[in-house]
């Protein structure tokens, strides 16, 4: 482990076998985790910015929450992304246990690869597809399936 002059943290693993590879595990003392509980979190923050204020607060964070009490049969977490604009930093996207992202904002693709099937283009679900808002086009829209539909309505 090397800490240098400049604030540089570096870890090597010095086994040279295949697969080797150095790890950072944070550990909470509690005896009793219960739900929504912080087992561990990494911070960013600039508190000697001259500017003060909004700019001195934790500016971007990950942490790891628990989704319930945890038991001999459950340690279900989250991880929590946290970012900030104007505020103290704030949960914007997180990745639960069973593996649902969920963003608070909108998720942007720069990929501009053409769809041809159900299995290509810049963005790709192997399930159904929920919109609670309009959906605009921009191209084709192609019905892969011979029997798909098209349905308005209740009917």
């Amino acid at each position: 482990m090397t800490f240098t002059s400049g604030g540089t943290l570096k870890i090597k693993d010095a086994n040279t076998s295949d697969g080797s590879s150095p790890t950072i595990t944070l550990q909470t003392g509690d005896t009793d985790i219960a739900q929504d509980d912080v087992l561990g979190s990494i911070e960013f923050q600039a508190p000697d910015e001259g500017t003060g204020t909004d700019a001195i607060l934790v500016a971007a964070g990950i942490a790891a929450v628990s989704e319930g009490d945890f038991s001999s049969s459950s340690n279900a977490t989250k991880l929590s992304f946290k970012t900030g604009a104007s505020e103290a930093a704030a949960e914007k996207m997180s990745l639960s246990s069973a593996g649902l992202l969920t963003v608070s904002g909108r998720i942007i693709t720069d990929d501009t690869t053409d769809a041809t099937s159900t299995t290509d283009g810049s963005l790709q679900t192997d399930g159904g597809l929920s919109v609670a808002k309009d959906a605009v086009i921009g191209d084709d829209l192609l019905l892969l399936s011979d029997s798909a539909a098209i349905k308005f309505g209740a009917d």
